[in-house]
C-alpha cells in the first residue's frame, strides 16, 4: 500500500512502539492499582468485622442493663417502649453484619442483604411507631409504600440473581 494512503511513515514505527511501550506500563500500573485497592477494601473489612462484634455485645449489654428500667419505672409500657426500640435496633445492626460478613467471604455485596437491613429498619420505625402510638396515618402509608417497593425490588433480586441465572443456564 501506498505510504501516503496509510498516513504512516517510515518515522511512525518507533512513535508506535513507544505509544504500545506506554500502554502496556498503564495496564501494568492498573493492575497494581486494582490490586492495592483490593487488598486496602479487605483490610478494612476485616477490621470492621471486631468493631461490629464489639458494638453487638455493647448493645447486648445495653438491653441488659434497661431491663432494670422495667422494674424502676412508674409505668411498665415507658420501660418496655425502650426496650423494644434497643432489641428491634439490634435486628438492623445484625442484618448489617449478614452483609459484611458475606462482602468479606465472596468479595462483593449482596443486594438482599442490604434490602433485608431495609426492611427491617422500615419494620423496626413503623413497630416502634405503631407501639408508642406517635404515627399518624400519612406516615404509615408512606412507610407502607416503602415496604412494599422494598419488598418488591427484594422478590425481584431474588428472582433474577445472577447466582440463579447462571445455576438456570449451567449445561
Amino acid at each position: 500500500m501506498d505510504q501516503r494512503l496509510t498516513g504512516s511513515s517510515p518515522d511512525a514505527a518507533p512513535e508506535v512502539e513507544m505509544l504500545e511501550h506506554v500502554t502496556e506500563r498503564g495496564v501494568d500500573l492498573d493492575g497494581v492499582a486494582n490490586r492495592i485497592f483490593r487488598t486496602a477494601v479487605d483490610w478494612i473489612v476485616k477490621l470492621l468485622v471486631p468493631l461490629a462484634i464489639v458494638a453487638l455485645m455493647m448493645g447486648i449489654a445495653r438491653v441488659v442493663l434497661d431491663l432494670s428500667s422495667v422494674w424502676r419505672s412508674p409505668s411498665i409500657s415507658a420501660a418496655f417502649d425502650l426496650l423494644v426500640t434497643d432489641i428491634l435496633s439490634m435486628f438492623v445492626v445484625i442484618e448489617l453484619l449478614k452483609s459484611i460478613i458475606e462482602y468479606f467471604e465472596i468479595h462483593r455485596l449482596k443486594i438482599t442483604f442490604i434490602l433485608d437491613a431495609a426492611l427491617v429498619f422500615v419494620l423496626r420505625e413503623v413497630m416502634i411507631g405503631l407501639y408508642k402510638r406517635e404515627m399518624h396515618a400519612a406516615e404509615i402509608a408512606a412507610l407502607s409504600a416503602m415496604l412494599l417497593v422494598l419488598g418488591a425490588v427484594r422478590i425481584a433480586a431474588v428472582r433474577f440473581s445472577p447466582d440463579e441465572r447462571r445455576a438456570i443456564h449451567a449445561p
